[in-house]
């Protein structure tokens, strides 16, 4: 394994503290510019959320009109069984739906590795395995790895690389039983 310099770590670091400081901004701006008044403080119901997420996999009109009518719900995670957690950001990134997606990050969806996988932010990911080698083998929902978002992604060098460390399966059946 490459050893991480000093100042690579640093950049690094520095990067992925800027991301997740500026993503609650930008969201905050996005939903609440004249609007902030009129958003309610109440849950959403488990049922909201699975239906979001499961929209997300597969209709972009329906994921579409979710967010305009709840913008607050973006980010909300689905439990699909007992550890299988998803958002709607990764359901739409494991199903290969780009124009999903793509819209879930205009209205400030946060990504995390395996939609990072499937965007394409390849020296992100690898950075991150090289701080955190385990995360090479972390289940993704419903156990999709992040060879299966790389193929979603159409990222073949990339697939290639995760083949040569170790990752030869697009999904770990069973994991969350």
């Amino acid at each position: 394994m490459k050893e991480l310099s000093r100042s690579s770590f640093l950049k690094t670091s520095g990067l992925v503290i800027a991301g997740c400081a500026i993503t609650p901004l930008s969201a905050k701006s996005v939903f609440f510019d004249n609007e902030f008044n009129s958003v309610s403080n109440d849950l959403f119901s488990l049922e909201e959320i699975k239906e979001f997420v499961f929209a997300a996999h597969s209709d972009f009109e329906k994921t579409k009109r979710i967010i305009e009518d709840k913008p607050l719900i973006l980010n909300c995670t689905n439990q699909a069984q007992r550890g299988d957690f998803e958002t709607a950001i990764g359901g739409a990134a494991h199903m290969g739906r780009k124009d999903i997606a793509d819209l879930l990050l205009s209205k400030g969806a946060v990504m995390d590795i395996f939609s990072m996988t499937f965007f394409g932010h390849i020296e992100m990911v690898k950075q991150l395995i090289g701080l955190n080698p385990q995360l090479l083998n972390a289940p993704g929902p419903h156990g999709f790895t992040l060879l299966h978002h790389a193929k979603m992604g159409k990222h073949k060098e990339f697939e290639s690389w995760l083949i040569e460390k170790g990752l030869v399966v697009d999904m770990f059946k069973d994991f969350f039983k």
